[in-house]
């Protein structure tokens, strides 16, 4: 089984690393660097992934902001992907917090300028240490201020999709997710009617401080 890795707006996978160790071996992990990818929006996005991934049936893992981009999938691979895990996702904008960062100037999307009672508060439920946070700023300089303007807009322009996905879906739900409202959570069962919901307790960026308990929900979505 080959597992696909879509990660948060970010766009570069590096904060998946310690997921992935929990991941066993057997399987064939891909993530999937955003920043290679030349689209814009999801759509495009999705396209570009979809020719990477070819014929061959995978599990997609979409973090946070690729939520959308594993709906695109399902969309053009159909059976091919054969289930999504989405990690304290969305496929419609996930509250009011992302129509207001929508509209921040590039200037004040450098990491630095984002201090760390307000992530850890806001991103890690006050649970996040200094090493963990060290990581977000790493992964952050590493994209372009105006790449990451994009990303928040293609987050607050989202609409609800209108098809539903027939793909099995799970959600990694974390209990204090302050980023991503209940509403879109609904919405994401409305779209995949199968949707089983698993709640592992923490913030937003719950792969981060939860790798164990989400690689578990992923493996056991490989058999199950």
């Amino acid at each position: 089984m080959k597992i696909v890795f879509l990660p948060g707006m970010d766009g570069t996978g590096l904060l998946f690393n310690e997921l992935i160790l929990n991941i066993p071996s057997e399987f064939d992990r891909e993530v999937i660097c955003l920043n290679e990818i030349q689209g814009v929006s999801y759509r495009q996005q999705a396209e570009q992934i979809a020719e990477k991934i070819g014929s061959s049936s995978v599990l997609v893992v979409a973090e946070s902001y690729s939520g959308r981009i594993a709906y695109e999938l399902c969309s053009i691979l159909g059976a091919r992907v054969s289930k999504v895990v989405f990690i304290a996702s969305f496929v419609s904008c996930p509250g009011v917090l992302a129509k207001l960062a929508a509209v921040l100037p590039e200037y004040f999307l450098k990491p630095n300028l984002f201090p760390n009672w307000l992530m850890k508060m806001l991103c890690f439920d006050g649970r996040g240490n200094r090493v963990l946070m060290d990581q977000v700023r790493q992964a952050i300089t590493q994209v372009k201020p105006s790449a990451l303007k994009r990303r928040l807009l293609n987050i607050a322009e989202l609409d609800e999709p209108k098809v539903q996905q027939s793909t099995a879906a799970v959600y990694i739900r974390p209990t204090n997710d302050r980023l991503v409202a209940y509403d879109a959570v609904k919405v994401l069962g409305n779209i995949y009617p199968e949707l089983s919901v698993e709640s592992v307790e923490g913030g937003h960026f719950i792969a981060q401080t939860a790798p164990e308990s989400c690689a578990r929900v992923i493996v056991r979505a490989t058999t199950t």
